[in-house]
């Protein structure tokens, strides 16, 4: 332990460690999986998820997601409700805010014209579920 930690409060030692860790994500999301799965066995599934998330770090697999391309698709086509081909950003934000994606690109393709495509918008979800989802950053 460093001079550094011995001069902080325990609490606020633990409070850096889960979010440097994003211990509440892991759990968030971890829970939001079980729910939507509805395993018979969930200590099983949580194994599972914890073992894909680990592969996913080692980038032997793919990231837990819970959104398929159709299912990002969907939501799309729900905001799209005339076939424009476009959603608004409102729009895109709104969506990925549903989704669950946090963290997005502010600036997507189509936002100078406010016309957000379906590839742009499946990027952009895609993108900000893998974040969401990953829970910690690939080693290097």
């Amino acid at each position: 332990m460093s001079a550094a930690n011995t001069a902080m409060p325990k609490n606020q030692m633990a409070e850096q460690y889960v979010q440097k860790h994003r211990i509440p994500e892991l759990f968030e999301n971890m829970t939001a999986a079980l729910i939507h799965t509805q395993p018979e066995n969930a200590k099983k599934f949580m194994i599972k998820y914890l073992e894909t998330l680990k592969d996913y770090r080692t980038e032997k697999g793919d990231y837990p997601a819970m959104f398929t391309d159709a299912n990002i698709s969907a939501v799309f086509s729900m905001l799209d409700a005339t076939n424009k081909g476009y959603i608004s950003m409102e729009q895109y934000r709104s969506a990925l805010k549903t989704l669950g994606v946090k963290k997005y690109n502010a600036r997507p393709d189509g936002c100078e014209k406010d016309q957000i495509s379906l590839k742009s918008f499946i990027t952009e979800a895609k993108a900000g579920l893998e974040h969401a989802s990953a829970n910690f950053a690939k080693l290097t």
